[in-house]
Formats: C-alpha cells, structure tokens, sequence
C-alpha cells in the first residue's frame, strides 16, 4: 500500500517511547482531545487504498524520532464533553535524520491553497510546522523519505 499524501504529527514523552520500544516498537497512543478530522483524514486514506502514516515528536522543542502507518483510529464521546481517542499503528520506524526537526515538515495547504495551485498555477506556499501546531495533532504533507521508501518497497517487491 501507498502512503497518502498527508499525515499526523504528533508529541509523545520520551518515557512512553522507551516503553513502545520495549514492547517492540508497536502499540497505541491515547488522548482526550477528539481526533475527529484525523479520523476523516484516515477514513479517506482507507477509502483510496492507501495508508496514513503518523510521526511522532519527543522533547522540547521536540524533534521526530519515529513514524508508523496508522491501522486502527477511533474517536469515542465517554460522556458529554469528554472524549478519547485511540491511535492504533503499527511498528515504529526511526525518521531519516535529516527529517528529525519540526520545520523539515510543511503544514497541510488548505484545499483552496490547492486548487489555487492546480488551477490557476499559482506558486506553492508552504508553512512549515512548529512546536505550537504539534499537540494534540497536525496535519502535514508527509515527508518525501516516507513516500520514498514505499516506492522502493515497491520495487523491491
């Protein structure tokens, strides 16, 4: 499977990274924020056959450290105005170096910024995402050595 074009940046302690590369690497992440646009985000993903990869930061600042592709996201109301929601991914895979700080990863254009550039030909104007963006989640283009390496696995295969 293909990665899709966009995908979830988010944070995580260092302690719970440990803990995930104890366990070998695969696991879930939990929060209490609704993860309701990445739940479409991934749906779509699904829905072309394709898969939606997360990065995760650790750190202040905070710096990537790991990726995986997202296998299971759901978004539960427990009781009025309180959510979880659980990401589901498969095993972690350690970011290409040069991809490790936050402003190597560009903010998802709005869909206007798109068609904009599709149709009128306009110059691509990227934000590149920072600490601020990060929590509970962003949503960027995924980083040209996630959808590099599918394309090798491809050939490889």
């Amino acid at each position: 499977m293909t990665p899709y074009p966009y995908c979830i940046c988010t944070s995580f302690s260092e302690k719970a990274l440990s803990s995930l590369l104890e366990a070998g690497g695969r696991g879930k992440y939990r929060d209490d924020h609704p993860w309701i646009v990445a739940k479409m985000l991934w749906d779509q993903a699904r829905e072309a056959g394709q898969q939606l990869p997360v990065l995760f930061a650790v750190g202040q600042p905070g710096t990537f450290s790991h990726w995986a592709f997202i296998e299971r996201l759901t978004v539960v109301e427990l009781h009025r105005a309180t959510w979880e929601t659980e990401c589901g991914f498969s095993a972690l895979a350690p970011v290409n170096p040069i991809w490790t700080t936050l402003d190597s990863v560009f903010l998802k254009p709005s869909d206007e910024q798109l068609s904009r550039e599709r149709l009128e030909g306009i110059r691509q104007h990227r934000y590149a995402l920072t600490s601020a963006e990060l929590h509970p989640y962003a949503i960027c283009e995924t980083p040209a050595f996630i959808l590099n390496e599918a394309r090798s696995n491809e050939h490889e295969g």
